[in-house]
């Protein structure tokens, strides 16, 4: 897929880079608050304006406060951005007029030989704009704006689009979203690094470094992915700042959105119960789900068994959870990061998938032949006379029973591993409904019971 021409929006801290972005993109995706320094990593997000398709890029303030443990990455994730720019969009506040970092950082684009627009921020009123005369002497087009109500946007939007090169991309829908998931520190963001084959994300051994939800776009194999690095989930407590609850917030948020989700283990360290709350959590929103058991770099010692090790103790740990898939990887060495693609377009396929009634009809037989069906309440043993699935993503099955019997649960779930092993629906929650109906004739009675343990499954390289 070719690269769609890329705006970036630079400038200082508070000037209100994150406001334009989300207002221009018409969504809260980049975290605002009043704090200087909120914005660490670049955000990128899709544009259609007049027809034209292209990239809005937010990124950090370059003014950092000199004692931000992020001050270096903050200004070379911003600088690495400007460099691949179509255009740059340098953003400044008129409340506070023209500052000493402003002009340097003028300066600093001018050498750039990139096209620069100025947005004139907080022009909210007719004094505002009046007071944005002063900005006249940096002899560039400009704009006055107001980022938090949108006015001026439109004509600043009308100006990018025809400065960008003509051009009949077309933007691509992904194929699939894949949320990144999991506790501070687990490596998620190392892992999107290793994966993009970049520095895209800030990483740091400091807790909560990525603070936005970051959506990256990327093709694999001729596929595209968008993958969703997000701010490490932890337990509540009263310590948590407003940006790291507004993060958290926006993690949980992109559950919610995703395809698919890779909740993300250190697996150099015990779970927690932090992880165990994180897996149910996820199983709930009933998506795609699959285990990166990250830091494999870090297992001492390692010889040809110690894979399945580690899957038992994850299967251990996370009974509910037979059914995802492990795999194991090392950010650091760059270990099987892609293959991460590869199981999440599997899990995302299982998602769509159905089954033909003639189908579930001759699985229906093989099945009552292994075991026969058990009583839940009640005298009557129950007898399967028709299973039909109703929906995908996740895939929904009705079993039919007679009237006035009852089935075990673990019954059900008997028929639920089943289709996932007969049917390949790895990684994939199934959700299955018993309804009751009165008996026709010529339907036969069960066969003979024979019973098949599911174990949890991982994943060999």
């Amino acid at each position: 897929m070719k690269q769609l021409s890329r705006v970036v929006i630079v400038g200082r801290s508070n000037v209100g880079k994150s406001t334009l972005f989300n207002a221009i993109i018409e969504k809260r995706h980049a975290l605002v608050t009043p704090k200087a320094g909120t914005t660490r990593d670049v955000l990128e997000a899709g544009v259609v304006w007049r027809g034209k398709h292209f990239t809005i890029i937010d990124t950090g303030g370059l003014d950092p406060a000199k004692n931000d443990t992020y001050r270096d990455a903050i200004i070379k994730q911003s600088k690495n951005a400007q460099t691949k720019a179509t255009i740059i969009l340098f953003m400044v506040d008129v409340t506070v007029g023209i500052l000493d970092q402003d002009q340097s950082i003028i300066k600093d684009l001018r050498k750039l030989g990139i096209p620069i627009l100025l947005a004139i921020n907080k022009c909210d009123n007719a004094h505002r704009r009046k007071l944005a005369s002063a900005f006249k002497r940096f002899n560039l087009p400009s704009f006055e704006i107001s980022a938090s109500n949108g006015s001026g946007t439109g004509d600043m939007l009308d100006a990018i689009v025809a400065a960008l090169p003509e051009s009949d991309i077309v933007e691509k829908k992904s194929d699939i979203t894949l949320a990144l998931i999991g506790k501070p520190n687990a490596g998620k963001s190392s892992l999107l690094n290793s994966i993009f084959g970049e520095e895209r994300m800030i990483v740091s051994v400091v807790p909560h470094t990525t603070r936005d939800s970051q959506d990256v776009t990327l093709v694999y194999n001729e596929n595209t992915y968008t993958v969703i690095d997000t701010a490490g989930i932890r337990r509540k407590t009263k310590n948590g700042d407003d940006v790291e609850v507004l993060s958290i917030n926006k993690s949980m948020a992109a559950i919610a959105r995703a395809d698919v989700i890779a909740l993300v283990m250190d697996i150099s360290e015990p779970l927690t119960s932090q992880d165990h709350r994180l897996a149910r959590e996820i199983e709930d929103e009933n998506k795609g789900l699959f285990i990166v058991a990250n830091k494999w770099d870090k297992i001492p010692e390692k010889d040809s068994q110690t894979v399945n090790r580690y899957a038992e103790y994850l299967g251990d740990q996370l009974p509910n959870l037979s059914w995802v898939p492990v795999i194991f990887t090392s950010a650091v060495d760059n270990q099987r990061t892609k293959e991460i693609l590869t199981l999440a377009l599997h899990i995302k396929k299982n998602l769509d998938r159905t089954i033909t009634d003639n189908a579930l009809g001759k699985f229906i037989k093989v099945l009552i032949a292994k075991r026969k069906p058990t009583i839940g309440k009640g005298t009557r043993r129950p007898r399967l006379l028709s299973l039909t699935q109703t929906g995908a993503n996740p895939p929904s099955f009705v079993m039919e029973i007679p009237n006035k019997t009852d089935m075990a649960q673990s019954y059900q779930q008997f028929i639920i591993n089943s289709l996932r092993e007969k049917f390949d629906f790895e990684g994939v929650p199934i959700k299955l409904s018993v309804r009751s109906r009165e008996i026709k004739k010529d339907e036969e009675p069960d066969l003979a019971p024979q019973k098949k343990r599911m174990t949890h499954r991982h994943r060999h390289y």
